[in-house]
């Protein structure tokens, strides 16, 4: 059976907390930057709401996703985006078509990661770029989202790019420390429903307990400059086994010659 990936990713509409935006910003300012100027691939693109933002910086961006129905919606939005039905594992692309090469919020949705990266490397043209960003699982109160295979920590990303070919670093944001009272109160909260597993699956349910938690929220759609706060990323020890500072990890990888 074909999994639908819809109910787990960001769609356009939906209410999303001051940290959600600001996560959703940077990860796509940094991609940007990552592309800068040359032909781009996002796999497992979504609904499309960064595209627009990439494609403001790239010569050329392409989108693509597994699930029909999030291309659909993408092509409702953007009726102009280059937008393209992929498996991570194949793509769909003759070698060293694309300058850089996004995973965003996706590897650990993948069954063999090892492929993607090996596909990622294959497209790459050489001195091409990868960008990978996740959840950081050894972060306290890290809760899986469903349809998840794993979740690569610190040493396992770096043992990805190193087997692949790549020269990389990675860096960590969005510290965990709490940083005001009300935070803390609501961290005890989260503490409760990861260990219980009270939290919902679907990003619209989410979306309705983030609405109790937070009044009325500003609402999901194309990335922007200006939606949100920038943060500076801290580069991390790449030999390190595990880091348990910061919420997310971001990694980036120069396809080295072979």
């Amino acid at each position: 059976m074909t999994t639908d990936f819809s109910t787990v990713t960001e769609s356009w509409g939906l209410g999303a907390s001051p940290e959600q935006l600001t996560m959703q910003y940077f990860r796509y300012r940094m991609a940007a930057e990552v592309g800068q100027g040359g032909a781009v691939l996002e796999i497992g693109c979504g609904s499309g709401m960064g595209l627009p933002y990439l494609s403001a910086h790239a010569q050329m961006v392409v989108g693509g996703d597994y699930t029909m129905a999030l291309l659909r919606e993408a092509r409702k939005h953007l009726p102009d985006a280059n937008l393209v039905r992929m498996d991570a594992h194949h793509l769909p692309f003759r070698d060293r078509s694309f300058d850089a090469v996004l995973m965003l919020e996706m590897i650990y949705y993948v069954a063999d990661q090892a492929a993607a990266f090996a596909e990622c490397r294959r497209v790459l043209k050489p001195g091409g770029k990868l960008m990978v960003c996740l959840p950081n699982r050894d972060r306290p109160d890290f809760n899986p989202s469903p349809y998840s295979t794993r979740y690569p920590n610190l040493g396992e990303v770096a043992a990805l790019f190193k087997d692949t070919g790549f020269d990389w670093r990675v860096y960590g944001n969005f510290a965990v420390e709490a940083a005001s009272s009300r935070d803390r109160w609501l961290d005890g909260i989260r503490h409760v429903a990861v260990r219980y597993r009270l939290i919902p699956g679907s990003m619209r349910a989410k979306s309705m307990i983030k609405r109790m938690l937070y009044g009325k929220l500003p609402t999901l759609g194309a990335v922007h400059d200006g939606m949100a706060d920038y943060t500076e990323p801290v580069e991390l020890d790449r030999s390190a086994a595990s880091d348990n500072r910061y919420k997310n990890l971001y990694a980036v990888g120069v396809a080295t010659s072979r």
